[in-house]
């Protein structure tokens, strides 16, 4: 008799827990699904904003009105503070490596060689685009081609 009363109520227990859980993992896939994009959505804005200072740097220097280093240097830093909560690892490595060869070269440009600096810069716009989910498909080797179009002299720099 007890087992009689027993397979009954497992039957609607069981499906009852499941649901349950179910519900509860759901919850937490939604919850994670939301943080993913409010995340994606300021690394886009962050992004942007280390675009804007490259481009910027790159279009004061054919127009002759070239903003100082510190200027330049104070905007990355400002950059970096406001996405090294937001980056991925990738990112934040790139960036890193583009500073330390910065700062080896001490921003002497006789010392620096512009095709590692373009490199090292073209790195960190790659890692950015593999963060947001973008392809860097016919770009070149560490994105290299992503300034072609920014430089005049771009083939003979590469060289």
């Amino acid at each position: 008799m007890n087992n009689d009363f027993l397979i009954p109520l497992l039957t609607i227990i069981l499906p009852l827990i499941g649901g349950g859980i179910g519900f509860f993992i759901k919850g937490i896939i939604e919850k994670r699904k939301d943080l993913d994009s409010q995340v994606t959505k300021k690394r886009r804005a962050h992004y942007q904003d280390f675009v804007n200072i490259v481009i910027d740097l790159f279009g004061s220097k054919k127009t002759g009105k070239n903003q100082p280093d510190e200027q330049v240097l104070v905007k990355l830093f400002d950059f970096y503070k406001k996405y090294v909560l937001y980056a991925s690892p990738e990112v934040i490595n790139s960036f890193s490596d583009y500073f330390q060869y910065l700062y080896s070269t001490n921003s002497d440009s006789a010392k620096m060689d512009y095709k590692i600096h373009f490199q090292k810069l073209s790195r960190i716009l790659i890692e950015m685009r593999k963060d947001l989910g973008l392809s860097n498909k016919n770009l070149g080797k560490d994105g290299v081609r992503i300034f072609r179009a920014l430089l005049t002299d771009f083939d003979e720099i590469m060289k």
